[in-house]
């Protein structure tokens, strides 16, 4: 049974790698490096692709090896972490905080791909597609994670103008209650846009803020439970999940992230300092911020501004002024923050140039 395991999920991921971008390299080798070539059937060449894939399949058995090993060792690591705080022992550090979370999600992205794998295995490119953080961590190289740093910033940018043509389209088609709520739902996001900088256009998302005191176990079960379908859907879009999922779907993947995202907050500031540019832009694309170019000091400075954002929402209580202040759920804290950043980066990035240059004033 160990071994049919073994080659399942060796399988797997040989077919997975390949379909990512190795197995296709020696058909993009033999295309013009000048143009998009290689999407040309006419100057497609078969002999040289064909003459490739022995290359690919070593590459991709390399790096299988390479990722099953690391996640195991990852697995144990993971493992001992836990024991030590269980027993009362040092709380985990930031680096082992993700540790902790990567080694979990990391054994279930591949358990996803097994099961795709064996029923669907056409979907494997959709799959990679819709969902760039589908690839266990331990799998990918430099190239393939600077290609999803990419993918994610054009999703966030996506999700963004999605979400305000939506808001446009429903407060001008919805009536009776439901067109009230889409127009105020409008107006929020028009303050937002005004606002500018993240740490005032948070401001305008305070009223969605409920308090963690107003019945706290249900909202640590179910933070996201009353936010609406495109505000999910987008919310979802700017950590890099897209693609046709359910609701349920959406709202556990999006109340997952902003949870550990809330629990690494609390020992980020101390590793700041400590953090290479590759963890500097992963903790920022998990926070609506960065880009794939940047520099770590930017980076740095970045994330020293979102903790500075969630403690001022956070101490700022969401509550009327006779009533006494409050605090608001972590989560829903940090889908505030989300929100703000990655309006912010959607200005900055040139991956929204176009919608820039269709509202510029023409010279």
């Amino acid at each position: 049974a160990r071994a049919i395991s073994t080659h399942m999920l060796a399988g797997t991921w040989i077919t997975l790698l390949s379909l990512s971008g190795v197995g296709a390299a020696a058909s993009r080798r033999a295309a013009s490096p000048s143009s998009l070539a290689f999407l040309d059937l006419d100057e497609f060449d078969p002999v040289a692709a064909v003459k490739g894939i022995p290359g690919a399949v070593r590459d991709n058995l390399r790096i299988f090896r390479a990722g099953t090993g690391a996640m195991w060792r990852n697995r144990k690591a993971a493992s001992v972490v836990r024991k030590r705080v269980k027993q009362g022992g040092a709380a985990a550090s930031y680096s082992e905080l993700l540790l902790l979370r990567k080694s979990g999600d990391d054994a279930q992205k591949l358990l996803q791909a097994g099961v795709v794998y064996l029923a669907v295995p056409e979907l494997l490119p959709a799959m990679l597609y819709f969902f760039p953080r589908s690839l266990p961590s331990t799998f990918e190289t430099d190239q393939r994670r600077a290609r999803r740093y990419e993918t994610i910033g054009r999703l966030r940018s996506k999700a963004v103008l999605q979400l305000l043509t939506t808001l446009e389209e429903d407060a001008a088609t919805k009536k009776g209650k439901k067109g009230a709520r889409a127009a105020a739902r409008l107006e929020t996001a028009k303050e937002l846009l005004r606002a500018g900088p993240p740490p005032r256009a948070v401001g305008a998302l305070a009223p969605y803020l409920p308090s963690a005191d107003d019945d706290a176990k249900q909202l640590q079960r179910s933070p996201l439970k009353r936010l609406e379908g495109a505000a999910l859907k987008a919310g979802c879009g700017a950590i890099g999940l897209s693609g046709p999922l359910p609701g349920f779907v959406r709202r556990s993947a999006l109340r997952k992230h902003l949870q550990h995202v809330a629990a690494e907050d609390d020992v980020l500031a101390a590793a700041l300092g400590r953090m290479s540019r590759d963890e500097l832009l992963e903790a920022c694309f998990d926070r609506g911020l960065g880009a794939p170019g940047a520099s770590a000091a930017r980076l740095r400075r970045e994330l020293s501004h979102w903790l500075s954002l969630v403690r001022t929402t956070a101490a700022a209580g969401i509550a009327d002024a006779a009533e006494p202040k409050r605090d608001p759920d972590p989560a829903r804290v940090r889908l505030a923050a989300l929100s703000a950043c990655a309006v912010s980066s959607t200005r900055a990035e040139a991956g929204a140039g176009l919608p820039k240059l269709l509202y510029a004033k023409s010279r």
